[in-house]
């Protein structure tokens, strides 16, 4: 206690030390004034950027990253953006690669990287593939010509990386070149980019020194020019490699001799470096050789570090005289604060000072660990703890940081390595790593060693009697309940933890109250989802996590679709996406679990074209939600707008794609689902014989059926048909008035006025056609008040000969001015839905429009679109309304839809008439 004040003291320093350490891995090494110019290799370097890839690869010692610094140095003036990335071995976690990505574009333009940064942060329901889609946008959306430069991409080793960096450069648009340096061959496919003439391939054979360029590099160095025969031995001898001019150029300043030197110097071998490296060692003074042999375990550094960690003052002018002696050091951001040796130095230095007696390196490098601790910088601090050889500080450091890895960063596969790293009986006497893991194991869907890690910790708590743990790992039971598709214990257990647990954080809180309510919706029990998600709203607005709201929202969508009331799912979707777009962005895993769901909603109501829309929104996320709810609605609303445009074959493809996701993550219910789509695929086609087999296939029908408790109602409905269809079972009408029965009990009313369609269509070829037009009436009034629309059209044709007899005995009920008659307007279904309904289906031509102030009340608009109105009528564009609310054009373009559907009008002239009209401007 009596060192608060003091690290109270130190608290702004240390988040200054973190600034700059992540601001200087995304700006390039500052150049020396003295730097060799090299006309040749910029003009190669120039050619690059009419390409989608610029690949430069050598190895160590060949200027990679200092003729790359000087390239981008002149792109500014030329009216391009630069973004530069320096990678380390930490960036093999995706989640952290894409951070560090999405950062160096915003370092670039403040425009670029916004929203990804928000979602990298957004913890455990970070997804890179969402991170990487959203960079995409920004990249498409970018106006100017902009360069993305990754070095030392040898570093990155994980392929999951180069997977996401492989999609990325897929697509990249004509103005964006990306420029990779390694010492490696790079681990990319990019055989099809070689064709197309979209590759340029630099190599060592580039980046050497000509005969000339030696000559004048040498002389900068060594500090006296060498007569033309010399330069040639000495290049014949390195082979133009920049490193060992560079290190002979040291020894041959401190030569006395320097034809001797040039003598014993032979042989082009790498080992080289040993031999110069001791030529200039040997001839510093012993202070300055300790300093570089101590500091070259630090992979950045700077004079606070190298004070604490030697226990000396005076690093700062050590690291000055250092850099006046051009002894491989660069300065990593633009105050001269960090630096690094050039890596081929640094490894020299540490084989050196791995042959000093004691344990001088592992003692700096704990109280390096300390150091970034203190600074809160994990990373570093765990990457220091095991190069000191310390497990147990590794693993306590590992315990602190876990929750915060895993929650709040989402950085898996960082936890995951380090694992890999302890022993399993440090790992077990700290629950904190356990529960991290556990945490890990189920949002990357690694459901049975999640359910043994929650076992062993579920045994920890009953033996120790840690609240806090227990806590946490029954929260971690609640999202395993939900993930594997097990609602009810989810359910039941959400419900536990929130009586048990009332003070627990908001976080947690809002967590379980989101898993309480899809156990909600998978039991109807509507009223106390809505209860629920108030909670985890209220917990999620007090600790500002839009994650969590997003899912609220999207789990309100949920139990709207599930009523049956896809208008009030709408309404939902349209709250969540605006929560989304202020922080995260629409392509991200967040908007993705709301697009996914808004895709099956515009295609219930007609909105072909939104829904399309909201697919590719939601594409790049659709295998990776938690809940099967999204995931199913994209696999559906995908085959079905494929069906539509006319491709039955992919449309199954895509089904039987999902499908097969099911069985591979053991989601028994995504797969059924999927399934039964693919027979209602024959059914719509007319192949009724095809649809039954495949049916019998799956179980579905026939003796072999499977029961299932709370079928899912795509299920019933296409068994049902079947059974209708085939007159198979004892009674399938007897089964129908079942399902009847069931849905009206548990408020599914879509599905009731499906079932009651159904009904009717069975009534009329039972030749019971009055009371069928009777029952389909009513399943059609309560179908517009649904939303229901496909729903109709996708059915059998008979049902739309059916709407277009009721259509056609209401001709009467119209008045003069082509209103309907009040005795009979609330008792039928509205004329106005038969006859969308039947323009929609191409079956009848629409009737005059009725006047706007006959209409139904225009549904309440959003104070945001009350204000884009606004604007409207100042005479804006959409590129100055997206300017001036500081939005995309293509969000601007959204509302404008949203205002034109609640509006009643197609178009801005109609609407602002419309507007005034009703004195909403």
């Amino acid at each position: 206690m009596a060192q608060g004040s003091s690290a109270m003291g130190n608290a702004g320093a240390a988040e200054a030390s973190a600034a700059v350490l992540v601001e200087s891995r995304l700006a390039p090494p500052q150049l020396s004034l003295r730097l060799l110019a090299r006309s040749q290799l910029s003009a190669l370097l120039h050619a690059g950027l009419t390409r989608r890839l610029l690949s430069v690869t050598a190895p160590a010692g060949y200027g990679k990253t200092t003729a790359l610094a000087q390239f981008v140095s002149q792109l500014d003036a030329r009216g391009i953006t630069t973004a530069w990335l320096s990678l380390d071995a930490e960036d093999n976690d995706p989640l952290r690669f894409l951070r560090y990505l999405a950062a160096a574009l915003h370092h670039a333009d403040a425009r670029l990287g916004r929203h990804a940064l928000a979602q990298a942060d957004g913890g455990s329901m970070a997804s890179p593939d969402a991170i990487v889609a959203s960079l995409l946008h920004d990249l498409v959306n970018h106006d100017r010509r902009l360069i993305l430069v990754l070095d030392d991409f040898h570093l990155v080793q994980q392929q999951a990386v180069h997977r996401k960096l492989e999609w990325l450069l897929a697509h990249l648009p004509q103005n964006v070149c990306l420029v990779i340096a390694s010492r490696t061959r790079l681990p990319l496919q990019v055989s099809q980019l070689r064709l197309r003439g979209e590759l340029l391939e630099l190599d060592a054979a580039h980046f050497g020194l000509g005969l000339d360029e030696a000559a004048d590099f040498v002389g900068r160095v060594s500090g006296a020019p060498l007569d033309r025969a010399q330069v040639e031995t000495l290049h014949d001898l390195t082979e133009g490699w920049i490193a060992g001019l560079q290190l002979a150029s040291l020894a041959l300043r401190e030569s006395d001799d320097r034809g001797a030197f040039l003598a014993d110097f032979s042989g082009t071998d790498r080992d080289i470096t040993d031999y110069l490296g001791e030529q200039v060692l040997d001839s510093l003074r012993p202070d300055l050789r300790d300093f570089l042999l101590d500091t070259a375990g630090l992979e950045r550094f700077c004079a606070e570090l190298c004070d604490e960690v030697l226990g000396r003052q005076d690093s700062r002018a050590m690291l000055a005289e250092v850099q006046s002696r051009n002894l491989f050091l660069s300065g990593l951001d633009r105050s001269r604060t960090w630096f690094r040796y050039h890596h081929l130095f640094a490894d020299y230095l540490r084989g050196r000072s791995r042959e000093r007696p004691g344990d001088a390196a592992r003692a700096i490098s704990l109280r390096a660990s300390d150091w970034f601790q203190r600074h809160r910088l994990p990373h570093e601090a765990v990457r220091y703890a095991f190069e000191g050889q310390d497990l147990e500080r590794a693993a306590d450091l590992v315990a602190d940081f876990s929750a915060e890895l895993v929650q709040h960063r989402g950085e898996h596969a960082t936890l995951l390595a380090w694992l890999t790293r302890l022993p399993q009986a440090l790992v077990h006497a700290r629950p904190k790593i356990r529960t991290g893991h556990a945490w890990s194991l189920v949002l990357t869907r690694h459901y049975p060693e999640a359910e043994q890690e929650l076992r062993a910790l579920e045994s920890a708590c009953a033996e120790d009697g840690d609240d806090d743990l227990r806590c946490v790992v029954e929260m971690i039971r609640c999202v395993y309940w939900a993930h594997t598709g097990e609602p009810l214990l989810a359910k039941s257990r959400s419900e536990g933890w929130l009586k048990s647990w009332p003070r627990a954080n908001a976080f947690r809180t809002g967590v379980v109250a989101n898993v309480l309510a899809s156990g909600c919706c998978a039991s109807d029990a509507f009223e106390q989802g809505q209860q629920a998600l108030a909670i985890a709203r209220r917990a999620f607005e007090e600790c500002d996590a839009d994650y969590g709201l997003a899912w609220a929202s999207a789990l309100a969508m949920m139990l709207a679709m599930r009523r049956g009331d896809f208008n009030d799912a709408m309404a939902q979707a349209r709250t969540g996406i605006a929560t989304v777009e202020r922080s995260l962005g629409l392509a991200s895993y967040a908007g993705s679990m709301l697009t996914l769901l808004a895709a099956e909603v515009c295609y219930e109501q007609g909105d072909l074209q939104q829904a399309r829309r909201f697919i590719e929104l939601g594409l790049p996320f659709i295998d990776e939600h938690g809940l099967v709810e999204m995931t199913t609605a994209g696999y559906l609303t995908r085959a079905r707008l494929s069906r539509l445009a006319g491709d039955p074959a992919a449309a199954d493809a895509c089904l039987l794609e999902g499908e097969s996701l099911g069985h591979r993550l053991k989601l028994p219910r995504l797969a059924r689902i999927l399934a039964a789509e693919r027979c209602t695929l024959r059914l719509q086609a007319g192949a009724l014989d095809e649809a039954h087999k495949l049916a019998q296939s799956y179980g579905l029908v026939g003796p072999a059926a499977t029961a299932v408790v709370d079928e899912d109602d795509s299920v019933c409905l296409l068994t049902l048909r079947l059974r209708l269809a085939a007159q198979q079972g004892a009674s399938p009408a007897g089964a129908l008035n079942d399902a009847i029965r069931r849905a009206q009990r548990d408020g599914h009313q879509a599905q009731l006025a499906r079932l009651l369609a159904m009904k009717a269509m069975h009534q009329h070829r039972a030749l019971d056609r009055a009371q069928a037009l009777r029952t389909l009436d009513e399943a059609l009034a309560l179908g517009a008040r649904c939303g229901l629309l496909r729903s109709w059209l996708d059915g059998d044709a008979l049902l739309l000969d059916m709407v277009e007899t009721i259509h056609a005995s209401r001709g009467d009920l119209r008045t003069a001015s082509g209103n309907l008659r009040p005795a009979s307007a609330d008792k039928l279904v509205p004329l106005a839905y038969l006859e969308q309904l039947l323009q929609a289906a191409g079956r009848t031509t629409p009737l005059p429009q009725r006047p706007a102030a006959a209409r139904s009340e225009t549904e309440e608009l959003t104070e945001r679109e009350l204000k884009i109105l606004r604007l409207l009528k100042a005479g804006l564009g959409n590129r100055e309304l997206a300017q001036s609310l500081f939005l995309s054009e293509a969000t601007v373009k959204w509302h404008l839809h949203n205002i034109f559907t609640k509006l009643g009008v197609k178009n801005r002239t109609s609407a602002l008439a419309r507007a005034q009209e009703i004195s909403l401007i």
